[in-house]
């Protein structure tokens, strides 16, 4: 089988596990599932358990004697709460997630003021579907918070509502994966990282960087020791991302950060790096071929400089390569295999990243070491 085949069967493997939000049954299948395909590509693989706030809701929202499909925003509030009187609003979901919560923060503030018993929120996107939104469990705004498509936000604008809303927080346990190549006798270790939990069935938005990672880590191994990090947690303010980069101790040369969308048709993609000016450039001239546009950060140990969790890395100022981006199913219940990518994205995608990671890995080096075939 070739190699975009293989990875497309990554993909599609990871998306039909189920829900991958964290601490659903789904999540704990995933683990299971690496664990056993991991450790057959030579690995040696471990899990660490971290602490979460695990947040379930029941929702029902129905007009006009129909079911509506309908999120309950993360951490918005908990409790049981009838809606008779929500106010409405739309954000756009694919903005950044700094901008997404300081509307969803002014609009719950207005709806407040006004004397609304809670808020509806159409979330556009391009494909018109509900998409859902990142949260920290820090962000409880003590008001209900419903997400919709925008369709079915005029369908409750025209008709009315009825809204039942129960929500409760509680602590729990989740895992996340150390996958350990060895690489050659005294080699340089490498971290490449990519999350695993997030919305739906997200094959575009985490299988794919999923698959790549895998495919780069076996071949970076050739010459470098690698530490393949899966994170839990991602989309609750990236928990198990922090945990696992603050409990690691080993010294390292680089990380190679996967984030989301990346080889999903019609993505737009950013790619951030922190290295020498020579290593910059290499990696650079490789994701163009890719059509990524890359950026320095100014200050490599702000967080706010970069992207997913490679921010969870800025403070050991190691050398950083981050690559993101959006795709027009990005946190839908549609990001499914056949519409987010297909396997000559991914050949390519494995090929150039898997060109760059090398250039990262030997920064500061006039020339690159060689044995790095894909």
């Amino acid at each position: 089988m070739k190699m975009g085949d293989q990875a497309y069967e990554i993909v599609r493997g990871f998306s039909e596990i189920g829900i991958h939000r964290t601490g659903t049954q789904g999540d704990r299948n995933t683990l299971r599932w690496l664990g056993s395909k991991l450790a057959f590509c030579g690995a040696d693989v471990s899990f660490q358990t971290f602490p979460y706030h695990h947040f379930d809701a029941e929702l029902s929202v129905w007009s006009i004697g129909k079911s509506i499909e309908a999120e309950a925003l993360y951490y918005s509030c908990t409790g049981k709460r009838y809606l008779l009187n929500p106010a409405t609003g739309l954000v756009d979901a694919h903005a950044d997630d700094n901008v997404i919560f300081s509307e969803i923060d002014c609009m719950v503030a207005e709806a407040k003021v006004d004397g609304h018993d809670g808020l509806v929120l159409a979330t556009r996107c391009p494909i018109g579907d509900l998409c859902a939104i990142n949260r920290d469990h820090r962000m409880n705004l003590e008001f209900p918070v419903i997400l919709v498509s925008q369709g079915n936000l005029k369908t409750i604008q025209t008709n009315g509502a009825d809204i039942s809303f129960a929500a409760s927080v509680r602590k729990r346990m989740a895992k996340n994966v150390i996958a350990h190549f060895p690489g050659p006798a005294d080699a340089q270790r490498v971290v490449v990282t990519t999350p695993i939990s997030g919305w739906f069935r997200c094959a575009g938005e985490r299988g794919c960087g999923l698959a790549i990672a895998i495919f780069v880590s076996k071949q970076l191994s050739k010459s470098f020791a690698v530490d393949l990090l899966l994170t839990s947690g991602h989309e609750l303010g990236m928990c198990g991302g922090y945990h696992l980069a603050k409990s690691y101790d080993v010294e390292i040369g680089c990380v190679l950060h996967l984030g989301s969308c990346i080889a999903n048709i019609d993505a737009k993609m950013i790619s951030i790096c922190s290295a020498d000016s020579v290593t910059v450039g290499r990696i650079a001239g490789e994701l163009k071929r890719l059509g990524i546009k890359q950026a320095v950060p100014s200050d490599p140990t702000n967080a706010e400089n970069w992207i997913g969790e490679s921010k969870c890395w800025a403070s050991n100022n190691w050398p950083i390569l981050s690559v993101a981006g959006l795709a027009p199913h990005f946190h839908a219940r549609s990001d499914l295999p056949e519409v987010a990518t297909n396997p000559g994205l991914l050949t390519k995608a494995i090929d150039v990243i898997g060109y760059a990671a090398l250039a990262l890995a030997n920064h500061g080096k006039t020339k690159m070491s060689k044995g790095f075939v894909l």
